[in-house]
């Protein structure tokens, strides 16, 4: 499958700039992001040949200042850039490094060693994220935003207990033992040998492939008397995936945020850990990725919490719209290296896509 390059959801149209602004803005933006230390005119006429005068690339400076482009730090003569800055460089200026053949190959061998789907699958894509772009990395599993019906089987255990196994269409897999002796006593005809529990399973399956909890209630009316009272295990099962919100978060690369002079106190970084591992802010992350397609970039105070504000998020969506969502990501300071961390976010989304898709057998 071939990933798409230049997918980056835009927040506003860009600006209007000369081309030497735009040259200028790039060179800003770039030796700000490998230096950290406040650009001025002569570390960008010494680094970048820009082939103008000092005064032309002072003049430039103030004009992407007066813009919004560039701010000035009251204890230094240079500017770096701002939120817009970082945005319009991100939107039209950057040029992407895109992974090497080599690297790719390599990620896709060490997916094939863990299981998919597994918890060690998930912390891989996480290790591989932090390591290729130095930042942290967040992956959440995917999760069905509402449970499905996948299909079912019915087991008579060695023990003369019986056991309901429903797998969801999303791939994830719940189980009950079923009370024997209340369904004998709603149904004392009932047979509950493995062959009519295999009868009752595909009749079930049958019935209610691909409903949701609510669909599944008002089928159950219409089904014969052991498959009905199977069906009321089944809702409850349902409904139980339901209320699971985004509980698990794989991070990975802490250590490179807290190596960043900006979070060189470890304090400033503890309340942006915080949210992340709350389930209702990546949660609401979900709709937004899922519209917009392709990788996010949330730069700064872009974001609504302000706890994020002096990071950047550059996320996508993972799995199937209609079945399974989840999100992986890096998080770092605004400074941080775009032209690495976009396209290593949409090479993971993309191989993962596949490899779910391979998996279940089917496309998005």
């Amino acid at each position: 499958m071939m990933e798409e390059r230049h997918r980056v959801t835009p927040i506003r149209p860009a600006l209007e700039l000369t081309d030497r602004q735009r040259a200028v803005l790039r060179a800003v933006v770039e030796d700000y992001v490998l230096t950290a230390v406040p650009v001025g005119s002569k570390a960008l006429l010494g680094r970048y040949a820009l082939g103008v005068s000092p005064a032309t690339v002072r003049s430039a400076m103030a004009e992407l200042e007066s813009l919004g482009l560039l701010s000035h730090p009251h204890t230094s003569a240079g500017r770096v850039p701002s939120d817009l800055g970082y945005r319009l460089y991100v939107e039209s200026l950057m040029r992407e490094a895109d992974l090497d053949q080599s690297d790719r190959l390599m990620i896709r061998h060490q997916f094939s060693q863990v299981q998919l789907t597994s918890n060690d699958w998930l912390r891989l894509a996480a290790s591989i994220l932090a390591g290729s772009t130095r930042s942290a990395a967040v992956v959440t599993p995917a999760r069905s935003r509402r449970a499905r019906f996948g299909h079912v089987q019915l087991v008579a255990l060695a023990d003369g207990t019986r056991l309901l196994v429903l797998v969801l269409r999303d791939g994830n897999v719940v189980q009950r033992r079923l009370d024997q002796m209340a369904i004998q006593r709603e149904l004392p005809d009932a047979v509950l040998d493995q062959t009519e529990l295999d009868l009752t399973a595909a009749a079930l399956n049958t019935e209610l492939a691909g409903l949701s909890a609510p669909q599944v209630r008002r089928r159950s009316d219409k089904l014969p008397g052991l498959a009905a009272r199977i069906s009321t295990a089944v809702i409850s099962l349902l409904e139980e995936a339901d209320s699971v919100v985004v509980e698990d978060v794989f991070t990975d690369g802490i250590v490179n945020v807290l190596e960043q002079p900006e979070f060189a106190k470890g304090s400033k970084l503890r309340p942006i850990l915080e949210v992340l591992q709350r389930s209702d802010f990546l949660e609401q992350l979900v709709p937004v990725l899922t519209r917009s397609g392709g990788v996010h970039v949330i730069i700064g105070r872009e974001n609504t919490n302000d706890a994020m504000h002096e990071v950047s998020l550059i996320f996508a969506p993972y799995g199937a719209p209609d079945r399974a969502l989840g999100l992986l990501g890096v998080l770092g300071p605004t400074r941080m290296r775009y032209p690495r961390a976009i396209p290593t976010v949409r090479y993971l989304s993309t191989l993962m896509n596949e490899l779910i898709n391979i998996h279940y057998g089917e496309t998005q």
